[in-house]
């Protein structure tokens, strides 16, 4: 990003040591990790500790409680240290940062930085966790009360001392640019005690969109000493970086012992007689995050509900054709689940389906998952987007066009090279997932991402016409791909999906239609039609 500009890379003599706020020994595991820590640092014990849970069906909605108010979060310039602290990176920040509005007082800004997971493949890093589920990782900008203190080390102690803005990052498909340089530039603060200054910094535009919502409640620092000083604005719409980027966050940094520096998170503390409030009503339904008995109970009655009101089976031991369906709208409910006979345990795979669909970004086709959300995913845009075992890339392709369209896509894990086919023509090979085994016992289904509520979520939903989505556990021939733009019903059909013979079961309005699909051949200057 532009708003991180490096200036001057200096190195301090390596501590071997972790340091606390008062500059003793603590570690998140090891000799004095975070179950021992009370024992040396008493308010670790206290009953206002951090992070917390927040359980959104106990939150208590305040519609008073008055919006934060941030000045100087815009573009600023000067000198701002960015160091490795051993437990995390740091960024420290100028006393021109206040939060003017929403506390009795106002706060000024001290330093900003990050926890994340990462040790032994631990997907989520983040210190407070919504409904059980921890996200990505979890940003913290620190303030002191500067109205009644002169500073940080006076304020840190006092039950009003301090106040912290925290934000979840959740994994997404591109870049966050705006944490670009920021994320290059953790290679040069690798070792504890190596720092940097950056001269250009825009807090603002690392945050997320929407900062009027947010939970409120009194904690603590995360860390020793623990000091019980911490009023904690916990924001509900979380930021999105890449999974590259991610990836660089956990992997990048060295800790006091020479080590990666992974899973700088405290454990939740028991919220004891405390009050989590909010400024807007909280959906459970928002972002997925429900705990899995009320995942299961919810879904058990959803689903009950839609095979009252809106099922239809399309199955039937010789092939139907045509067979089209068709998705109307983006919604949570309509979708199609495959019916698999053959198990979805694939060293590779072929996946070919003529679509029809409107100039929308990110339109899922097919998804599946296991205990994993993105197992296999495949959706269309301006790119071809493919997830395979939680990993993503792009398959970038030249046809803007909104007539019918054959796609194919074809993957081996033996070298993890991944081709696209469009309309018969091959692009790129890209490289994706090495040695990878896409596990059985998933689910599979058309139409839908299933990461979000109830493992389903409307923001990639599919809209437009689908057909001929087949997939088999082997890589087709150059001869077999370009044979499914035909029309011919003799032409090979999946062996794990099999259109036209697999069962599907529709829900929430997906229609069953019969109609031409016409591909144009460009070299032969003729239509094939289905």
């Amino acid at each position: 990003m532009e708003q991180l500009t490096l200036v001057l890379l200096f190195v301090t003599s390596l501590n071997f040591a972790s340091a606390g706020v008062d500059g003793d020994y603590w570690t998140y595991s090891g000799e004095l990790d975070q179950k021992h820590w009370a024992e040396k640092y008493h308010d670790c014990g206290g009953q206002q500790q951090s992070p917390i849970d927040i359980q959104r069906r106990k939150v208590r909605y305040s519609p008073r409680m008055q919006q934060l108010e941030l000045t100087g979060y815009e573009d600023i310039r000067g000198s701002f240290l960015m160091k490795n602290n051993g437990h995390s990176v740091e960024i420290q920040l100028p006393s021109t940062m206040k939060i003017t509005k929403g506390f009795p007082h106002q706060y000024t800004a001290v330093q900003m930085h990050l926890h994340w997971g990462g040790w032994d493949l631990e997907a989520s890093g983040s210190e407070h966790t919504m409904d059980g589920i921890r996200y990505m990782a979890e940003l913290h900008v620190v303030h002191y009360n500067s109205e009644k203190y002169p500073s940080f080390e006076e304020a840190k102690n006092k039950p009003d001392g301090l106040a912290v803005l925290a934000f979840f990052f959740e994994d997404g498909h591109f870049e966050n640019t705006y944490y670009s340089d920021f994320i290059s530039n953790l290679a040069n603060i690798k070792y504890v005690g190596q720092s940097m200054s950056i001269s250009n910094l825009n807090v603002l535009s690392m945050l997320s969109e929407n900062l009027s919502h947010f939970y409120r409640y009194k904690g603590s620092l995360t860390t020793p000493p623990c000091f019980e000083s911490v009023m904690w604005t916990v924001f509900d719409t979380p930021i999105t970086l890449s999974h590259n980027q991610i990836r660089k966050l956990e992997s990048t940094l060295m800790d006091h012992d020479n080590k990666t520096l992974w899973n700088d998170y405290r454990m939740a503390q028991p919220l004891n007689e405390r009050v989590v409030e909010s400024t807007f009503l909280p959906r459970l339904s928002k972002g997925g995050m429900c705990r899995q008995e009320e995942i299961e109970a919810k879904l058990k009655r959803i689903e009950s509900l839609i095979l009252s009101l809106d099922k239809k089976a399309v199955q039937g031991k010789q092939p139907i054709s045509p067979l089209v369906l068709y998705f109307p709208q983006k919604n949570v409910e309509s979708f199609a689940v495959v019916n698999l006979t053959h198990p979805m345990e694939l060293k590779s795979f072929t996946a070919c389906m003529n679509v029809q669909i409107p100039p929308i970004r990110d339109l899922t086709v097919l998804s599946y998952s296991t205990s994993h959300d993105n197992e296999l995913m495949i959706s269309l845009g301006s790119e071809v987007g493919l997830w395979i075992g939680d990993e993503f890339v792009n398959l970038s392709f030249d046809l803007p066009s909104s007539d019918w369209t054959n796609y194919c896509l074809t993957w081996a894990s033996h070298n993890g090279g991944a081709e696209l086919w469009v309309n018969g023509v091959v692009g790129k090979e890209r490289y994706i997932r090495t040695g990878y085994i896409i596990p059985a016992g998933g689910r599979l289904i058309l139409g839908k991402d299933q990461d979000g509520f109830l493992g389903i979520s409307v923001n990639d939903a599919f809209v437009g016409h689908m057909s001929d989505v087949n997939i088999w556990d082997y890589v087709l021939t150059e001869g077999e791909i370009v044979e499914q733009m035909s029309c011919d019903n003799g032409k090979v059909k999946g062996n794990v999906l099999s259109w036209g013979v697999t069962q599907l079961s529709l829900y929430g309005g997906v229609q069953l239609q019969g109609e031409q699909v016409c591909h144009r051949d460009n070299n032969n200057n003729r239509e094939t039609e289905k």
